[in-house]
């Protein structure tokens, strides 16, 4: 029976790789964000193309991103948090029992964690019944001390145990080929269409996002979309933004997205001992309004890849300021403004200078949307992996 099933996984893989349909995975775990927003894209594209897809993390997941809306799509629950825990024996089996049950051909894990899950998982299966493993790093392990050094293993394991790694930006496809990727390559996480229509009456939207506020009429919108979590150092925003008040108090401060009890507790406490004219919006559902609505995008992060809420900004014309990290100057270019990362003055002051002149913010905001013409799209980005997949196959 093993060996029969074992016959039966070869040829089905070797059609694939000549260009048949697939049985494709996508695994992640607890995510609010880019990662789940690009996973449900994948899922989407590729059951659209007549491939079998399969979708497997935490229940919240599916509830957020609602991967089984498309038609084609199955869904199976499997709780993967952000650290390891005594949870993740059970996890091993249910995965590997799942993979096993969908027949897979390639399993695409998102993340370090879903990664580690993931090939941890396969390692459990018969190799001549393994489907082909693909990781894509989304995020850069920034750990210290003795983290540090888990999260450095967890890039070896990861790096050196999956056929395929994908990096989100190019320092990440370095990165993996210096960990011991067999095979590294590129692929951008694209920003989903604008779910706007080109005869948006911005003047007016403005207005309507403004009375919903609770602010004062004539008020200039500043907006970060974003968790609420270190790696986005709001600090830095706010101590930035805490620079700039005085002479700018036309200047509204909007964060928005999940958060981090601890690290939002912190940021409450500071807007409050300085009276800052900030707003903490929590998760919300009408981002790419927000974009349309808003005069500035600041995006404050220690390090991004290619981040999602970057290109949707530019995709509304919006004019961006941004920490030169990651994968953000490749993106943004100089259709906005680059500022050291972890540099108060060189943000308030590239805030300050957007702040007392419309005219730049304009030119900026066209320089941003004709750059946006040009970022891959989902379809793009789904046949470029689908590509890939065949590619490892093949071998």
């Amino acid at each position: 029976m093993v060996a029969r099933h074992g016959e039966a996984r070869a040829h089905s893989a070797a059609g694939a790789a000549d260009g048949g349909p697939l049985r494709i995975l996508l695994v992640l775990a607890t995510s609010t964000g880019g990662v789940g927003t690009h996973v449900a894209a994948l899922a989407r594209e590729y059951a659209a193309a007549g491939h079998a897809v399969g979708v497997i993390g935490p229940a919240a997941t599916e509830s957020h991103f609602g991967f089984t809306d498309h038609p084609g799509v199955r869904f199976a629950p499997l709780e993967l948090g952000t650290s390891v825990g005594p949870r993740d024996s059970a996890a091993l089996g249910r995965l590997s029992r799942l993979v096993t049950a969908f027949r897979a051909d390639i399993v695409h894990a998102h993340g370090f964690r879903a990664g580690l899950v993931t090939l941890a998982a396969l390692g459990r299966i018969r190799r001549r019944e393994r489907p082909v493993s693909v990781v894509t790093w989304h995020n850069q392990a920034a750990g210290t001390g003795a983290r540090g050094l888990a999260e450095k293993a967890v890039e070896r394991y990861v790096a050196r145990r999956a056929d395929l790694t994908v990096g989100a930006s190019e320092d990440l496809v370095l990165r993996a080929r210096a960990c011991g990727a067999q095979t590294a390559v590129f692929a951008p996480v694209a920003a989903p269409d604008a779910a706007f229509t080109e005869d948006v009456n911005i003047a007016l939207l403005r207005s309507q996002k403004i009375r919903e506020l609770g602010l004062p009429r004539g008020s200039v919108l500043v907006l970060a979309v974003g968790r609420i979590a270190p790696q986005k150092n709001y600090r830095l925003l706010l101590d930035a933004f805490s620079r700039i008040t005085a002479e700018h108090p036309e200047a509204h401060l909007l964060i928005a997205g999940s958060a981090d009890a601890h690290e939002l507790a912190a940021l409450e406490q500071t807007v409050a001992e300085q009276r800052l004219p900030v707003r903490f919006l929590g998760q919300r559902s009408d981002i790419a309004a927000l974009n349309q609505a808003a005069d500035v995008f600041v995006l404050t992060s220690g390090w991004e890849a290619r981040a999602l809420v970057v290109q949707e900004a530019m995709m509304a014309g919006r004019a961006i300021v941004a920490t030169a990290v990651g994968g953000v100057p490749g993106l943004l270019g100089d259709a906005g403004l680059l500022v050291p990362p972890g540099d108060p003055e060189a943000l308030a002051a590239a805030l300050g200078t957007l702040l007392a002149d419309p005219a730049e913010r304009s030119r900026l905001g066209r320089r941003a949307a004709l750059a946006a013409v040009d970022l891959p799209r989902e379809p793009e980005v789904a046949t470029t992996l689908l590509h890939h997949y065949r590619a490892v196959l093949g071998r």
